[in-house]
């Protein structure tokens, strides 16, 4: 099981990480990019944590047919921490070193506003203000974390509701 989680964890994590990468270098960030951006992103959130029940049907198939729940829970479990940790690092090394004005263009782009308006400063420290932690680098990269385990979460669930099968006595 260990290994299957680990396996597809990564496979999850590097698709991620792949179509971030890939989305910036076609849709880049200019106005209409983030937009666009923001759909791959979840797009390969999603196709990535729907390797959660490819990885439950590998497991079921390798122990004969059989899968429980709880082993459904736990492979879906593993696959999204790997995943969710692998996407919150890209966010990191993202804003911190591939994009440092990030936080400030995204701002500005959701609220409609120029960087080059008077007024952007203000309402730039007021939203950091508010966000607090959340705001920061390393808020932003937990809340990408907890974005793809919670997405995972709820594959993990579904996927072993759908899939457990459980030995069935034989009686004569």
């Amino acid at each position: 099981m260990k290994n299957l989680i680990i396996k597809f964890g990564l496979i999850g994590g590097l698709l991620m990480v792949g179509f971030g990468f890939v989305s910036v270098a076609l849709v880049g960030t200019a106005e209409g990019g983030y937009a666009l951006g923001e759909i791959i992103g979840y797009a390969s959130i999603l196709v990535a944590m729907l390797l959660i029940i490819v990885a439950q049907l590998n497991y079921r198939k390798e122990q004969g047919g059989l899968l429980s729940f709880s082993e459904a829970f736990k492979i879906g479990l593993g696959i999204s921490s790997i995943g969710g940790l692998a996407f919150g690092l890209y966010n990191a090394v993202y804003v911190l070193w591939i994009d440092p004005d990030f936080m400030r263009n995204y701002f500005a782009y959701t609220e409609n506003i120029q960087i080059t308006d008077p007024s952007f400063e203000a309402k730039y420290q007021v939203h950091l203000d508010s966000y607090g932690f959340f705001a920061s680098t390393f808020g932003q990269s937990l809340l990408m974390f907890l974005t793809v385990f919670l997405i995972g979460f709820v594959i993990s669930i579904i996927g072993g509701l759908l899939l457990q099968r459980k030995q069935t006595l034989k009686t004569t």
